[in-house]
């Protein structure tokens, strides 16, 4: 922060910028209580609703298509049209989802409030506008805060789900009511922040890349059940990946008065570039081992040769607790990138995840072991997190920072689907008589994350040295 301030001037600065942190970190709250319920009510409903395996699984799979179709979407037009406006239209949308989900008992009405809660994806980078816009100086402070506010409740979430949803899983879904409540509220206090002034949505480039993304992701998602060589799985790849090139394709030409849907132009930039990289390649390596996580934990070693017996309720409790790890990690991460560099907080993150897998593989048939493992995962997960979305932004113009967090937003969901198909198909690889996947094959995924998770520092080790220095902040 400039010297020449004088200290009352910082005091009412800061005090400012606390009140907004304040009332972002809420409208997280939200967010995260949101995104940790789904994984352990949906599986629950069948009984309630008299549905099957396959169904619930499609419902996940219009939860993961979602996030990522609204990720560039909400994204871009929060550059269009006032993050402050879009954020509280987003909340709105979620609050409406959760009282769906909460009150209203059909599969329809789960169904639509699946969608409508998917648009927390939008949140992130339209808060990130809004700091960049009011205190751009502390965006990467503020995004530490909200990142670890995310990790943390997500955890929570998902262990009081469980615990309201033990009796009637629909009730499980109660735990957002008062959160909802809580973020529409903030998201009506926040302070009204300069509109960018950005060109109009470009419809083609629009359709191609939202197309595109719906048929690539549900190609990957269906797979293991298609078959990867059907005409059904190759169809959706390769014409979502045709789709998504033409997108690329058209957003990204030289000519300044060519109108875009977002302009990947940005990715030329070398920080840009290797944050984007390396965020898939995050994404592969963490997000995408929960659901092979739970199996570890709740699996019987007797009958597997690994994994520990513990019920959903005590593996919940364990993601909650891991989860401080995070929240760790995400507050320390800014201070990383503005002490000592910023392809260190990358590289450093990287190296940690893979050495969260290298300890599974020595230790991970202890649970002491296993735990210590899961520990220094989540120390990844936080300072990735942190460090790859506040970088996202930085060196992009103002106008575009929403468009350049739902860039690193979607590389980030396109990266959990790709590493969750490859888990799937190296599930479906290594199974006993039983059904059942075998040691062999929770050794393979943890060798193959190991892996992804090395490229994933060996992309953030190319983050260009010291590219924006940040003054030390005044107290």
């Amino acid at each position: 922060m400039n010297e020449s301030l004088s200290p009352a001037t910082r005091s009412s600065r800061k005090g400012t910028f606390i009140g907004l942190l304040a009332l972002l970190v809420t409208i997280e709250s939200f967010s995260g209580v949101v995104q940790g319920f789904l994984n352990p009510i949906l599986p629950a409903l069948g009984p309630v609703f008299d549905i099957d395996a396959p169904t619930i699984n499609g419902i996940f799979l219009i939860a993961n298509v979602s996030f990522a179709v609204l990720t560039p979407l909400i994204s871009r037009l929060g550059d269009s049209f006032g993050y402050k406006r879009v954020l509280l239209i987003s909340t709105m949308l979620v609050a409406a989802g959760v009282g769906l989900l909460s009150f209203v008992p059909s599969l329809t009405a789960i169904i639509i409030g699946v969608i409508l809660i998917t648009c927390v994806v939008g949140f992130i980078p339209l808060m990130m506008g809004i700091l960049r816009l009011t205190h751009p100086d502390e965006t990467r402070r503020g995004v530490s805060y909200l990142i670890g506010t995310l990790m943390v409740m997500v955890g929570l979430g998902g262990l009081i789900a469980g615990i309201l949803g033990a009796v009637d899983p629909l009730r499980g879904f109660w735990i957002g009511i008062p959160f909802a409540v809580a973020a529409v509220a903030c998201a009506l206090l926040l302070p009204d922040v300069p509109r960018p002034a950005k060109e109009p949505i470009a419809a083609l480039p629009l359709v191609s890349c939202l197309l595109g993304i719906i048929l690539f992701m549900t190609g990957l998602s269906m797979a293991p059940d298609w078959g990867w060589g059907t005409w059904k799985t190759l169809g959706c790849v390769l014409l979502g990946a045709a789709l998504l090139a033409a997108w690329a394709l058209m957003d990204s030409r030289k000519n300044d008065s060519v109108r875009r849907f977002t302009d990947l132009r940005m990715l030329k930039l070398r920080s840009i570039r290797s944050v984007s990289i390396a965020t898939f390649f995050f994404g592969f390596a963490s997000i995408s081992y929960f659901g092979t996580n739970g199996l570890v934990l709740h699996s019987e070693h007797g009958s597997t040769g690994y994994g520990f017996g513990f019920s959903p309720m005590v593996i919940a409790v364990i993601l909650a607790v891991t989860s401080l790890f995070s929240l760790f990690s995400s507050l320390n991460a800014g201070q990383i990138m503005n002490r000592i560099s910023e392809r260190v907080a990358l590289v450093s993150s990287g190296a940690l995840l893979a050495a969260g897998f290298v300890v599974f593989l020595i230790a991970g048939h202890s649970l002491v072991g296993y735990l210590i493992g899961f520990s220094i995962f989540n120390l990844a997960l936080g300072s990735y997190q942190s460090a790859t979305r506040a970088l996202s932004v930085e060196g992009v113009p103002v106008e575009e920072t929403s468009s350049a967090a739902g860039i690193n937003e979607l590389a980030l969901s396109v990266g959990i689907a790709c590493g969750a198909a490859v888990i799937k198909m190296l599930s479906s690889m290594n199974v006993d008589a039983q059904g059942a996947i075998t040691a062999d094959g929770i050794h393979f995924i943890w060798v193959t994350l190991a892996i992804a998770a090395s490229i994933a520092a060996l992309a953030g080790s190319r983050y260009p040295k010291r590219q924006f220095t940040r003054p030390v902040r005044q107290n």
